[in-house]
């Protein structure tokens, strides 16, 4: 039985998925400006057994026909948030195996820049970071930008452009052995184990030598969430691993499948990206009691919050479809996820889901041993690597999930006895994978 990668699903602002919960008593994302609130959940995690932190980040906030609404101040949706980046250096000071992934969009860094502070994260982490590439699709980021609208399948030829040379930034200017760091020879490192990269692509033009010596995976854990053909197509050629945006066991199931085939597609192993879907767990010493909190909680929900919340990353106002339409006929430039999965409903039917799950996809509810064996059958029937823990309530819904829940998945060898050691990348793919295989031929 494989062992489950287990993630954890924030961002460095207030509200998470569920638009309003962020009032709850048990919530403390309002603390979010606090070093040490980010220190003590990664000291949680990384106790519990957690493999990754993974830090969703965008630069935008909800538009709607030309407005922000004011709910969107009200209730934290999308604004105010901090980048996550800057996080990362602390918390890895004070954990020994957890890892962490971070967010840039391809849309609007510089592969160069962008190159530089992956290296300097990977170098500070020991070797502990993944990257969350993105194709930001907003129009108010455009505007912040100064930039132009770029549609939804060129965004990912531009983010395989800009991967492209990253690939070559990260990994060909220095080769392995040209740091020699000698100082009774007074010799840093060997000039001519140092190499300018050259590359003139349709978005982006890079000549000139990288910065930054080779950190220990050189290149980040790639990690990718599209799910439109163009972004399944980016996932296959690149992601190690990817979140799948799945509402239900069969629809993840047939997501599971699609990543394997466009793996193959590319040429890569079936098994060459994890897939990791969303997972809000709550427990109680009885499902009825388990059942009852959940209610609870999502009773927080603000429903304007939660359409709001939506539209900013689709670019649709839910309000303004016709309910008995299929949301099959919904078309978007902006992120199409949230717009995928919902492909077999009505607006109706997606819109009412949408204003109680928010961006969750799967909430298992009931006691410890009743939520371990619906994981494991899930993990069974899915296919699927891990899971991208959702809370509810932060750090409560995590402690309740190490403290209930993870004995029980060990007990069940869902998860290993000890937290595994080493890089991102080992932790995913085992020991000695440190490099990322597709780029390893590449190196000089």
């Amino acid at each position: 039985m494989k062992h489950l990668i287990l993630s954890a699903f924030e961002i460095n602002g207030v509200n998470l998925t569920s638009q309003g919960l962020w009032a709850h008593p048990e919530n403390q994302t309002y603390r979010y400006k606090d070093l040490n609130y980010w220190v003590d959940l990664a000291k949680l995690l990384d106790r519990g057994g957690f493999d990754l932190l993974f830090l969703a980040d965008s630069y935008g906030y909800p538009v709607l026909n030309g407005t922000t609404p004011d709910v969107a101040f009200e209730q934290a949706v999308e604004i105010p948030k901090n980048d996550p980046m800057l996080l990362l250096p602390a918390m890895a000071s004070h954990t020994d195996q957890l890892s962490f992934a971070i967010t840039t969009s391809t849309t609007f860094e510089h592969p160069y820049a962008n190159a530089r502070r992956l290296a300097t994260l990977d170098h500070l982490t020991g070797g502990r970071l993944g990257w969350n590439v993105v194709t930001t699709s907003s129009a108010v980021v455009c505007e912040l930008f100064g930039r132009t609208p770029v549609p939804h399948d060129e965004r990912y030829a531009m983010a395989q452009d800009f991967l492209d040379v990253t690939y070559k930034l990260l990994e060909s200017s220095w080769e392995d052995d040209a740091v020699v760091a000698d100082k009774a020879a007074r010799l840093y490192a060997n000039a001519s184990r140092i190499h300018p990269i050259e590359h003139d692509g349709p978005y982006f033009s890079v000549s000139g030598y990288f910065n930054c010596e080779p950190s220990p995976q050189r290149t980040p854990v790639i990690l990718q969430a599209g799910a439109s053909p163009a972004g399944r197509r980016f996932a296959g050629a690149n992601a190690e691993v990817s979140f799948l945006q799945g509402k239900d066991a069969a629809m993840l199931r047939g997501q599971v499948d699609d990543l394997r085939a466009a793996a193959v597609a590319a040429g890569r192993e079936p098994d060459a990206i994890k897939s990791i879907s969303g997972l809000s767990v709550v427990t109680a010493p009885s499902r009825a009691q388990a059942e009852e909190r959940l209610e609870e909680y999502l009773s927080w929900v603000d429903p304007e919050a939660a359409r709001t919340y939506y539209a900013s990353m689709t670019g649709i106002d839910l309000k303004s479809l016709d309910p008995d339409a299929s949301f099959a006929d919904v078309r978007t430039e902006g992120g199409r996820t949230q717009v995928d999965r919902y492909r077999d409903n009505t607006v109706a039917e997606a819109t009412a889901d949408f204003l109680r799950r928010g961006m969750r996809e799967l909430i298992v509810v009931g006691t410890p041993d009743e939520v371990a064996d619906e994981i494991a059958a899930l993990a069974d029937y899915t296919g699927l690597d891990g899971f991208n823990v959702t809370p509810f309530v932060s750090p409560g819904s995590y402690a309740e999930f190490i403290d209930d829940v993870v004995p029980q998945l060990r007990r069940r060898g869902l998860l290993p006895t000890e937290p595994r050691r080493g890089t991102l990348r080992e932790r995913i793919f085992g020991q000695g994978a440190v490099r990322r295989p597709a780029a390893v031929s590449t190196a000089r």
